[in-house]
C-alpha cells in the first residue's frame, strides 16, 4: 500500500532528474566542444520536443573586410579630388566686366562649388586613411558581422566617409552645369546649358536614388537589421550629430572651429546670391 501511495511522487522525481539530465548533458557538450548547439532541446511530458533553433551567432574578426571598405572610398575620392583642380580653378572662366549680374554669380558660384568638392573629396580620404591605420594598429573587438562592427565602433569614420564623398559628388555633378553656363556665348546658352543642366540633374535624382536604396537596406536582414539610416538625407543629419556629440564629448577645439568656419562659408556663400554687383555699384557712385 505503501509502494503505490508514494509511486506517483517517485514518477516526478525520475522526471525531474532526467530532464535535468538531458539539459546538464547539452551545456557539458556545449561547454567542451567550444562550439554552440544548434538548438536546444527541451523535454515535454513525452519526450523531446523540437524547439526553435536558439543558435548562437558566431563572432569573428572583421577588421581587415573594414579595412577594405574604407579602400573602396579613398580611391575614387582622390580620383575625384585630382579631377576637381582642372575642371573647377586651372580652367575655371574668368569674370568680365560685361558678364551679366546672373553670369558672374554663376562664376562666382563655381569656384565656391569646386572648393566644397576637393575639400569634401580631401574628408574622405583622410578619414578612410586614419581609419584603415587604426584597423591595423588596433585589435578590434569581435562581432558577429561586418555591419556590426562598423555601427558599434566605427560609425561616424564610416558615415563621414560615405557623407563626404556624396556630396562631393554631387558637387562634382554641379561643377558641370556651372562650367558649361559660363563657358558657352551668350547664343547657346538655351542650345547647351539647358541640355547640360536637364542631363546633370537627372544623373543627381538617380545617385540620390541609389544612395537611398544601399542606406535603406542595410546588411540586407529584414527587421532589426543593421542600418544607418533610412535614406540619405538621414545620413547627413546622422553624420552631424556624431560630429557634434564628438566634439562636445572631449575638448577638441579643432572640431569646434571647423564648425565655426562652415556656418561662416554658408554665410558668405549666401551673400553671394543676395549682394549686389560691385561694378554695378560703382557705375551708379561714379554717376
Amino acid at each position: 500500500m505503501a509502494t503505490s501511495r508514494h509511486a506517483p511522487a517517485w514518477m516526478a522525481v525520475a522526471w525531474v532528474v532526467w530532464w535535468r539530465s538531458g539539459c546538464f548533458t547539452v551545456g557539458c557538450t556545449e561547454t567542451f566542444m567550444r562550439r554552440p548547439l544548434a538548438a536546444v532541446p527541451s523535454r515535454g511530458l513525452l519526450g523531446w520536443k523540437p524547439t526553435k533553433n536558439t543558435e548562437r551567432k558566431a563572432v569573428a574578426d572583421f577588421s581587415a573586410h573594414a579595412a577594405k571598405l574604407f579602400d573602396n572610398m579613398r580611391g575614387p575620392a582622390a580620383l575625384l579630388a585630382g579631377a576637381v583642380v582642372p575642371l573647377g580653378f586651372l580652367a575655371a572662366p574668368k569674370i568680365a566686366k560685361d558678364d551679366p549680374t546672373w553670369l558672374k554669380r554663376v562664376k562666382r558660384m563655381h569656384y565656391v562649388i569646386a572648393s566644397i568638392a576637393i575639400c569634401c573629396h580631401l574628408t574622405t580620404v583622410v578619414w578612410s586613411t586614419i581609419t584603415v591605420n587604426k584597423l591595423n594598429e588596433t585589435a578590434p573587438p569581435h562581432v558577429g558581422s561586418l555591419m556590426q562592427l562598423l555601427k558599434q565602433h566605427y560609425e561616424l569614420p564610416w558615415i563621414g566617409c560615405n557623407v563626404n564623398f556624396i556630396m562631393g559628388l554631387l558637387a562634382f555633378a554641379c561643377l558641370l552645369v556651372t562650367f558649361s553656363l559660363a563657358s558657352v556665348t551668350q547664343a547657346s546658352y538655351g542650345l547647351v546649358s539647358r541640355p547640360v543642366a536637364c542631363t546633370v540633374a537627372a544623373a543627381i535624382c538617380l545617385m540620390i536614388s541609389i544612395v537611398n536604396d544601399g542606406v535603406s537596406q542595410g546588411d540586407g536582414t529584414a527587421g532589426s537589421g543593421v542600418r544607418f539610416g533610412s535614406n540619405m538625407f538621414f545620413l547627413f543629419g546622422r553624420y552631424i550629430s556624431l560630429l557634434a556629440a564628438h566634439a562636445v564629448r572631449g575638448p577638441r577645439p579643432l572640431l569646434l572651429l571647423a564648425f565655426v568656419f562652415a556656418g561662416s562659408a554658408g554665410y558668405f556663400i549666401m551673400k553671394i546670391q543676395t549682394a549686389k554687383d560691385t561694378t554695378d555699384t560703382e557705375t551708379a557712385t561714379a554717376k
